[in-house]
């Protein structure tokens, strides 16, 4: 049995040839994910005093920041990618790069904890500012390669304007979901990855690699960015409602904005840079 050959055909093969994602390597990520998030990286950190609210999500901000960028960079084809996890390349594509990132970014956090108790000094701002170092540099090459403006603006405009009319709905309703700011970041990062979807598939030439969304895509594309509200808000209700560790309801809320934020803007700049076009 060729272990490499079975691994390329479930695992390798999309990208490889770009292709669509499959079942299987739906489960075996998620799964892996899950297990990694919850049984490893809670425990770890939460047992260290790290407090997942907001001030904690703004310092990581640099990190999602610098993911996406870095993501970017092989679309743009200035460095490579590779389906073998035994190749570095391989890193720099879903799902390695969420791997490479997760471990940059623990590893920052760790260094920060260290020089805020040496040095005295707010914990969130140096981990922050360790994670400027690299994101902006990444940023402010990637947008002076900016073609698709308009492309751009569109996507923070149909963002802005969504959230504003939520807002102004659940106001009226007497909801007050959106009152936590967490929930705030959360809802706002999945209207965000749906509007960069949306833009970037219905009138640019970006390919969903995704076979659900895909399908919305085809069938209804606006119906796309709807079901991400309702999906997140679900997710948002459930996590309030049902768990009573109040720092493992911002860890997953965290993770909700982290993912949203995260492939978002991996698409935004994608479609910024031109490789859409």
């Amino acid at each position: 049995m060729d272990f490499s050959q079975i691994f390329y055909d479930f695992f390798g093969k999309r990208i490889a040839e770009q292709g669509l994602y499959g079942p299987i390597e739906y489960l075996v990520y998620a799964g892996i994910m899950l297990a990694l998030l919850f049984f490893v990286l809670f425990p770890l950190l939460d047992k260290r005093g790290i407090k997942f609210d907001s001030k904690f999500l703004l310092a990581l901000l640099p990190y999602i920041l610098f993911g996406a960028g870095l993501r970017v960079l092989e679309d743009m084809a200035i460095i490579p990618s590779s389906w073998n996890p035994l190749e570095l390349a391989y890193y720099f594509v879903t799902p390695g790069i969420y791997i490479f990132i997760a471990a940059v970014t623990v590893a920052c956090l760790f260094i920060s904890l260290m020089l805020s108790k040496q040095f005295k000094f707010s914990f969130h701002k140096i981990f922050a500012g360790i994670g400027l170092i690299p994101s902006l540099p990444l940023l402010i090459f990637e947008l002076l390669a900016f073609k698709a403006w308009l492309g751009v603006l569109a996507v923070l405009i149909l963002t802005v304007v969504t959230v504003a009319i939520l807002f102004f709905v659940f106001k009226k309703l007497g909801w007050k979901i959106l009152q936590n700011k967490l929930n705030v970041f959360a809802l706002t990062s999945q209207v965000f990855d749906g509007s960069a979807t949306f833009v970037a598939t219905q009138f640019f030439l970006c390919g969903e690699q995704h076979p659900l969304s895909g399908w919305l895509l085809d069938i209804f594309p606006v119906s796309f960015i709807f079901a991400k509200i309702v999906l997140v808000l679900v997710i948002i209700h459930y996590v309030d409602e049902e768990i009573e560790n109040k720092n493992l309801r911002g860890f997953i809320k965290i993770i909700v904005i982290v993912l949203g934020f995260a492939t978002g803007g991996r698409d935004l700049l994608t479609l910024g840079v031109g490789t859409c076009l």
